[in-house]
């Protein structure tokens, strides 16, 4: 009997796979080099160097203004971003901003999403005035939302002293600025969890609503017994790409109140512009970076691992 009879099927097949590669799958082989290489090359310049970068200097004194590193810092920047007051003040505004605006922009896009989930005369203009705000530009829409809120002529302040109220600094008093920017964000956030939510609703197999519907279920009992259990998956899309999104929140502080008043609207990344473009300490700048991509790492890695062990309960 020959050896390779008496080989297992694995070792085997093992064997087998090991054999020179013929012209043709060496051809294919460079092909799929070639395919991805420019990709790669683009990962590697616009996302990996500058993360290493980044890292590099958050240990560094380095100064953005001239471009230089004198020496390094060791960990001087991160237990400096520690007593920080300010970075302190800008991680507890970005703890706020993240709890509300994720889960108001989830629970508003459903809502919206299982009242249009039913065709009617105009669905279409609904939707479509509901997801304008998300695809117009930020700084725009940012604009038009400031001027509705102002104190002088805005419509929101008018409406108020009509019934006798007086008029509110929206984006100039605490802690009205940090409000308006996080009803900013849920407002232009809305729109895009509704497209992604109608969809999986229109997924879901009319003969489920329909069996319910015939055992007595009205549409609040239906919503809550099928469609909402059904949508989980979405939600936790949704809810993951929320985080990182708002872990990020820039623009609308930038524009709608600059961080003010008395850095109560500040964010991480707001701080982080500060720090290196205002007051060009470019190595509390990386330090922060750094902090708020590894926040953005364990809060996605959370969410995956809770994600992941609801499905596994869920299939067993």
């Amino acid at each position: 009997m020959s050896e390779e009879a008496v080989l297992p099927a694995s070792r085997r097949m093992g064997r087998r796979a090991a054999a020179p590669m013929t012209v043709s799958q060496r051809r294919e082989g460079s092909a799929g080099y070639l395919l991805i290489a420019p990709t790669t090359v683009l990962l590697v310049l616009f996302y990996l160097y500058p993360l290493a970068q980044t890292v590099y200097y958050s240990f560094t004194n380095w100064n953005p203004a001239t471009g230089r590193s004198d020496a390094l810092v060791g960990l001087s920047n991160y237990t400096h971003l520690v007593r920080d007051p300010e970075f302190l003040r800008a991680s507890a505004n970005t703890a706020i901003y993240v709890a509300v605006v994720v889960p108001c922009t989830l629970a508003v896009g459903l809502f919206f999403a299982a009242l249009l989930a039913t065709p009617f005369r105009g669905r279409a203009v609904y939707r479509a005035l509901i997801f304008v705000p998300h695809i117009a530009p930020t700084v725009g829409t940012a604009l038009v939302f400031s001027y509705l809120l102002s104190p002088l002529g805005g419509v929101v302040n008018y409406a108020l002293s009509a019934v006798g109220v007086a008029p509110i600094g929206f984006l100039t008093t605490q802690p009205w600025a940090l409000v308006s920017v996080i009803v900013f964000s849920i407002w232009q956030g809305v729109g895009y969890s509704m497209i992604i939510y109608s969809a999986a609703l229109a997924n879901i197999p009319p003969s489920y609503h329909e069996a319910a519907r015939l055992d007595g279920a009205g549409p609040v009992r239906r919503f809550f017994s099928i469609s909402f259990p059904l949508v989980a998956p979405t939600t936790g899309f949704l809810a993951i790409t929320g985080v990182i999104s708002s872990l990020q929140v820039f623009t609308q502080v930038y524009v709608l109140t600059g961080g003010g008043p008395l850095h109560s609207t500040q964010t991480l990344l707001y701080y982080v512009y500060e720090q290196g473009f205002v007051y060009f300490r470019g190595g509390s700048a990386s330090a922060a970076a750094v902090l708020l991509l590894l926040c953005g790492i364990v809060v996605s890695v959370l969410q995956l691992r809770v994600l992941a062990r609801r499905n596994t309960a869920e299939l067993g």
